[in-house]
């Protein structure tokens, strides 16, 4: 029995602690995916907001680099969210035009930036010609640093609680390996007496048919 459990348990436990891991890091994966859609479908949003505003201006004449209003909006729509950093409407070549901040606006092009992430939205006109495109800058690593330390807390949590489904789930087994063993043994005991209590009423009718066949007094 102690045999037949060393072997069992240990694949047992793997198989439980394995399982205990897969649902925490589902659990992490969907929480994260979840989390960085939103705040696309945020950044998304404004991207549009901004975009319909310069779209409306375009189909009544006012070509991008002419809407003057644009850098109040941008700041206003830059400020509602701590996440982004800066929102740019850029003409088709990549020049800046308008920034929600100063130092950016005519700039020649993008500048590459570690931990900024860059939604654009293309603004058309109604012969859905190019005139420009909408930039929404926000940051990389603030979203990032918080899906760690969701990584961290469930990490935190699932250790503990797969330690205790390991021992729970492995004493369990040994109760049923324990509870099995007893009724085999049992089972064999009692099959055992039955073949012995057979063998001895198959010698005893035997001894009987010989007495019989050869009863004591006959003629020799």
């Amino acid at each position: 029995m102690l045999k037949l459990a060393l072997r069992t348990l240990p694949l047992f436990a793997i198989i439980v602690g394995f399982a205990m891991a897969l649902g925490a890091y589902m659990n992490f994966s969907g929480v994260r995916t979840a989390y960085l859609d939103l705040i696309g479908s945020r950044m998304t949003l404004v991207a549009d907001e901004v975009g319909t505003v310069v779209e409306a201006a375009v189909s009544v004449g006012i070509p991008p680099a002419e809407q003057v209003t644009l850098p109040a909006l941008l700041g206003r729509q830059a400020e509602a969210d701590p996440l982004i950093l800066s929102i740019d409407v850029a003409a088709p070549d990549g020049r800046i035009l308008f920034s929600s901040t100063e130092d950016r606006a005519m700039q020649s092009g993008a500048v590459e930036e570690p931990d900024v992430l860059v939604l654009t939205r293309t603004v058309r006109n109604d012969f859905d010609v190019t005139v420009a495109q909408v930039q929404v800058h926000y940051d990389r690593a603030l979203p990032g640093g918080q899906v760690n330390r969701f990584g961290r807390a469930v990490l935190a949590d699932a250790l503990p609680a797969g330690l205790a489904a390991v021992l729970a789930g492995s004493l369990a087994a040994f109760l049923v390996l324990s509870h099995l063993h007893r009724r085999a043994t049992r089972a064999t005991d009692e099959g055992s007496g039955d073949a012995i209590e057979a063998a001895r009423r198959e010698i005893e009718a035997a001894a009987a048919d010989a007495e019989a066949s050869n009863p004591a007094g006959g003629v020799s």
